[in-house]
């Protein structure tokens, strides 16, 4: 679209290189024949070789044409942006795509390796096989984490919700009847006492309370309810995302 922009310099080698890199793929799966080094050939846009090897060809071409615009569309949202990074993290993704989504249902398999990337021809039924085996254990993983920060979110819930009882309100329950001013129960529903030994353990549970009470406002910025809220959200995302993967 550039080249349309009034005084626009096309970059003729970029663009050279472009073409013979496409042209070398398409070699690959034997949609383009002869020796050019882009472009179709003398024969690439008629003739009855065309015509006979049109429809063995097209998944592919249809294949090379959307990774075309992925590539094309990413680019363009970058320049829009002037995000270079994420362009480059779009690219690869769409290039990873390609190599694990699209090809494999064309039979082709390519393998990334150091010396640079392999391909070969192999039956489509088995690469789906591959595919929808990966996908399952991916599905599993994915599972096992979701589910370990759901039952760590919960926790998380639960110790929040118990931090934010006051710790006067502690033991005010119709388990007894009268407190002192720190909220130490000193007499039973019933009327009885309450012994020595259960007053000196509730004065323990009330000075730990007072801790997780000034730990949780502190780390809420004296807003408990928020973080709760905030917290529960997490865990009602997390659970949204396991009864997506478990349909």
């Amino acid at each position: 679209q550039y080249l349309r922009l009034p005084n626009a310099k096309p970059s003729v080698l970029l663009l050279r290189a472009i073409a013979t890199y496409i042209t070398q793929i398409l070699k690959v799966f034997g949609v383009v024949n002869g020796g050019d080094d882009f472009g179709f050939g003398m024969g690439g846009g008629t003739g009855g070789d065309a015509d006979a090897n049109g429809n063995a060809s097209e998944p592919y071409i249809d294949a090379m044409v959307s990774f075309r615009d992925n590539i094309r569309n990413a680019a363009l949202e970058a320049a829009k942006g002037g995000d270079a990074k994420a362009a480059i993290q779009s690219i690869l993704k769409i290039c990873d795509g390609l190599r694990d989504d699209v090809l494999p249902k064309l039979g082709v398999r390519l393998e990334d390796r150091p010396t640079g990337t392999m391909w070969n021809l192999e039956d489509p039924e088995v690469m789906m096989r591959e595919m929808a085996e990966k996908a399952a254990k991916e599905r599993e993983i994915q599972i096992s984490k979701l589910e370990k920060q759901l039952v760590a979110r919960e926790k998380e819930v639960e110790k929040i919700k118990n931090s934010m009882v006051q710790p006067q309100d502690l033991f005010r329950t119709d388990e007894f009847k009268e407190w002192d001013e720190a909220g130490v129960p000193i007499t039973l529903a019933s009327g009885e006492p309450v012994s020595g030994g259960q007053v000196k353990k509730k004065k323990k549970a009330i000075e730990k309370q007072e801790k997780a009470y000034k730990d949780l406002m502190d780390k809420s910025g004296n807003n408990p309810q928020e973080l709760f809220d905030a917290t529960q959200t997490e865990v009602d995302a997390i659970k949204f995302k396991l009864s997506e993967l478990s349909l």
